[in-house]
């Protein structure tokens, strides 16, 4: 069992599965993995959104050109509709709010793991 902690924003896009998928920087589940997603672990206020199982797991990798957004899925180039299709999905109201989401949490470029479940 992988648990996910989710931030607040996100956490009503998760339990109505809206948001299907995450980008995190480590690793932690497998296909087949059952996943539990929450908000506000380790708080009182830690609501668990819904049970899931891992479909898939994707390297990716996020980059700055510029004004320009270089996203690899296993190392292909997406193009510029994929990415803002992969925004979506994963919660941001737009390519440039995931674009100043990756930049201001991790720094880019970014290397970490997306994860996708049913």
């Amino acid at each position: 069992m992988v648990a996910y902690n989710f931030k607040a924003q996100f956490a009503d896009d998760v339990a109505s599965g809206k948001k299907w998928q995450t980008i995190r920087r480590n690793r932690r589940a497998k296909v087949g993995d059952p996943l539990q997603l929450y908000t506000g672990m380790r708080t009182k206020g830690c609501r668990k959104l819904r049970d899931a199982v891992c479909t898939a797991v994707y390297e990716v990798t996020i980059k700055s050109r510029g004004y320009y957004l270089a996203v690899r899925l296993n190392g292909e180039l997406l193009p510029t509709e994929q990415v803002r299709e992969l925004a979506l999905a994963d919660g941001f109201e737009s390519l440039s709010a995931f674009a100043d989401f990756f930049a201001e949490q991790y720094g880019l470029p970014f290397c970490g793991y997306l994860t996708r479940w049913d």
